[in-house]
């Protein structure tokens, strides 16, 4: 006498190849290290889940593009690092003006920062 398996142990088996893959990327290039406080743990593992999400999307948004993980985690903080520059520096007229605030750089500025991952976006 065979028994069936329920329908939601099928579907577990079934879906659960996504969660095993995730689990190993993640594993493989962690951002949590020894600390005290719980909520930065939480923090830095629902920022690495969402930038592993943002992976698959692009992976699959971009089928021609065979960037690793660990590539694209690299531009992505490029990309916030140099954007982060061009946000804190002032800019040139400001400094004529003797002024000492720092101003928002307008879109356009930030996009042209962003070459390195818009790049890869369009092949």
């Amino acid at each position: 006498m065979t028994k069936k398996k329920p329908k939601c142990i099928i579907g577990y088996i079934t879906h659960m190849h996504a969660v095993d893959t995730a689990d190993q990327y993640l594993a493989h290039y962690t951002f949590i290290r020894k600390t005290v406080k719980w909520p930065k743990k939480v923090f830095f593992y629902l920022l690495q889940c969402c930038l592993f999400n943002s992976y698959v999307t692009f992976s699959k948004n971009n089928p021609n593009s065979h960037i690793s993980y660990l590539d694209f985690m690299s531009n992505i903080t490029e990309n916030l690092i140099h954007t982060s520059d061009a946000v804190s520096s002032p800019s040139s007229s400001d400094e004529s003006q003797g002024s000492s605030r720092t101003t928002t750089p307008t879109p356009t500025k930030c996009a042209q920062k962003m070459t390195p991952l818009a790049g890869l976006m369009k092949n």
